[in-house]
């Protein structure tokens, strides 16, 4: 909470960190470590990108592309379909890079599981649409209550990926993200645990 007390005021803490921490992690600020706080962009500037890096951008190919060309080497072996924890004694190796759940190999260490979020995504089309439906490709909603209509507001942010690529089309689909307990987990809570 101090964090962003002191980088933003109260006034833009109570309209926007404040309530949208509590929709991200169903805790507040005061509840959570100062690395989530902190970690958010303020900027000073119209720069709207989240990151200050000069240059920006997709890879060419994607990243699938990328981490076929990076593990395209003979002293490299990929495994996929195996249980590490099955293999993880039979290994010879001066490295091993563990993708899996981080839970699963704490757990193996005897550590408690960790609290998460997850998220749901609902898919929206949208015909007869040449432009775009929102001004940036990836929008957040902070407030509960939309200020125009009144309404609820339950999501986190919606992404419209036209932006992404400067596609032209006569539809467009975006996606409303929602925080939510249980489902596939996305987000470790950062708390004292």
């Amino acid at each position: 909470e101090e964090v962003a007390l002191t980088r933003v005021g109260q006034r833009l803490y109570d309209l926007i960190f404040k309530p949208y921490t509590f929709k991200q992690w169903a805790k507040y600020p005061a509840e959570l470590g100062p690395e989530v706080l902190s970690r958010i962009p303020v900027r000073n500037d119209r720069d709207g990108r989240y990151f200050s890096d000069p240059h920006q951008a997709l890879p060419k190919g994607g990243y699938t592309s990328i981490f076929e060309r990076m593990l395209d080497d003979p002293k490299i072996t990929v495994v996929t379909n195996t249980d590490y924890f099955e293999v993880k004694d039979r290994l010879k190796c001066d490295r091993v890079y563990y993708t899996g759940p981080i839970d699963s190999y704490f757990a193996d260490l005897g550590w408690p599981k960790l609290e998460y979020r997850s998220l749901s995504f609902e898919r929206v089309v949208v015909e007869d649409t040449p432009g775009y439906f929102q001004q940036a490709a990836v929008v957040n909603h902070p407030q509960h209550v939309d200020a125009e209509n009144g309404k609820e507001v339950d999501y986190t942010r919606i992404v419209e990926y036209k932006h992404m690529l400067n596609q032209t089309s006569d539809s467009t689909i975006y996606f409303i993200e929602r925080s939510k307990d249980g489902g596939e987990p996305y987000h470790p809570v950062p708390n004292k645990e």
